[in-house]
């Protein structure tokens, strides 16, 4: 889904990347050089088996189709920084430059590939370079986005979740700007809304960092800017800065296969498990808040969490209830299994009602508030919008 098309539609479609559709365009009647003339029955039935061949044309396609992502080919802003500072080359100049702009990914969460195609920009290493994405973004159309920094303290190459409010530059901008303790904006910090911690990158082959420090000069500048343009625009392209070690630690080739490697993460969703513990009460059920420092701060949500491998939703739920709440519980019976499908991500709610003696004694400590719902005014919390159909089906007594 392009950016402009996105923004009558809402960002709502899947953003999953799609080979190329070809469609069969084919007239057989044509193809044979046949004209039939009715009036002789064999004639009209060889037409008619002519016919229902041609219509069966398109189902077949259409079956064929249904292994595909999508109808269109995803493509990706690919950019890089030039040189600056001491550094005489910038690798990310050299990867942006030599990587093909159309290469073969395949879907790292399960099954299926396609193709993308990249457009490839080097940035210049000021204020222009920073805001290019962001000042492009309205008439451009990129189905991710993907910025490149060199890290000159950095050992290994490091994946930026948050780009923060500050600009405090050491050296001056290849513009001359030098500007120290000055913020970008008055939004504060802004996180990417890709679910990078679900991606497994800790069995990948090259190790890999996730970082919150994308520094204070222009890589930061520039992510902050890019996200700030998309949170603006409401569109829901996914978006990450990875910062680059010298090729002193990290070659060429193998950071090109790198970013290959979160390129199709970023444009394949992940589908993860979540287990919800129901508490219940003749107050209602128990909702919780998350904290500031949670993804999607100040929603509500029930408690619980992610499936880790080789673990069961019970044994899950259980571990993150003592995790969240410090309390034992004990699983009564297990409620439903509900789905949902956000921006980049894809939920199965695995739901359990549970129960405790240990109520009074909960301690939060991931989430800032928690509250009993009894009635339909619960529903003007600021759900997490997984839960909302679990919240709507306690309210309405089926368990």
């Amino acid at each position: 889904m392009a950016a402009k098309s996105a923004a009558k539609m809402g960002r709502n479609a899947p953003h999953i990347p799609t080979p190329r559709k070809i469609s069969l365009q084919i007239s057989v009647t044509r193809r044979m050089g046949l004209s039939f003339d009715c009036s002789a029955g064999v004639m009209c039935l060889m037409r008619w088996f002519v016919q229902w061949f041609v219509n069966l044309l398109p189902i077949c396609q259409q079956n064929q189709e249904q292994s595909t992502l999508g109808q269109t080919m995803p493509r990706v802003l690919l950019t890089g920084f030039g040189p600056f500072g001491k550094h005489e080359v910038n690798p990310t100049e050299v990867i942006v430059e030599s990587f093909p702009s159309l290469i073969p990914i395949k879907n790292p969460f399960g099954r299926g590939s396609s193709e993308m195609s990249i457009e490839k920009r080097v940035l210049s290493v000021d204020e222009h370079g920073s805001r290019w994405t962001a000042n492009e973004l309205a008439s451009r159309e990129w189905d991710a986005i993907l910025h490149l920094g060199l890290c000159g303290e950095c050992t290994k190459p490091r994946i930026e979740l948050l780009a923060e409010n500050v600009l405090d530059m050491r050296i001056p901008d290849n513009s001359g700007r030098q500007i120290n303790g000055a913020k970008l904006s008055g939004t504060g910090d802004l996180k990417t809304a890709v679910p990078v911690k679900k991606w497994g990158a800790e069995d990948w082959e090259i190790d890999i960092e996730l970082s919150k420090d994308a520094g204070r000069y222009i890589c930061n500048e520039t992510y902050y800017r890019t996200l700030e343009a998309l949170q603006s625009y409401k569109f829901a392209i996914p978006c990450l800065f990875l910062h680059l070690p010298s090729v002193e630690y990290l070659s060429v080739k193998e950071a090109s296969k790198l970013v290959r490697s979160v390129l199709a993460h970023m444009l394949y969703k992940p589908s993860i498990q979540v287990a919800a513990g129901i508490f219940t009460s003749e107050s209602g059920f128990l909702a919780m808040k998350r904290g500031e420092d949670e993804p999607k701060p100040g929603k509500w949500e029930f408690p619980g969490g992610t499936v880790e491998r080789d673990e069961s939703p019970e044994d899950a739920l259980l571990r993150e209830l003592q995790e969240e709440l410090s309390v034992k519980a004990s699983i009564i019976k297990k409620a439903g299994i509900w789905t949902h499908t956000y921006p980049f991500l894809h939920v199965e709610i695995h739901g359990y009602l549970v129960e405790t003696d240990h109520l009074d004694d909960l301690q939060m400590s991931v989430h800032s508030e928690m509250k009993w719902i009894s009635s339909s005014e619960g529903l003007n919390l600021d759900w997490l919008e997984a839960d909302i159909p679990i919240v709507e089906d306690l309210l309405k007594g089926r368990y």
